[in-house]
């Protein structure tokens, strides 16, 4: 009893298995990879670029935060003065 109740679950997974396949058809070809480089400031119009600094955080509105990537741009050095 234990067997035949085995080889009809087993017959319903793979008809189903088979039926799945052939409705899902060949899988899409693999795009290419492409990359397109962004300009992202003119080197001789800035004397020193200011550099941006990207970690892992928190961003958003209080009510409406998020977690992910966060990126500032590098704060000015404050000047010394007494």
């Amino acid at each position: 009893m234990k067997s035949q109740i085995f080889f009809i679950a087993m017959g319903i997974v793979v008809s189903t298995t088979a039926l799945g396949f052939a409705t899902v058809g060949q899988p899409p070809a693999p795009q290419p990879y492409k990359t397109t480089p962004v300009l992202i400031t003119d080197s001789a119009a800035a004397n020193k670029p200011r550099r941006i600094y990207c970690y892992n955080g928190t961003k958003g509105e209080p009510g409406s935060l998020y977690r992910g990537w966060v990126c500032e741009l590098e704060q000015a050095a404050p000047a010394l003065s007494n």
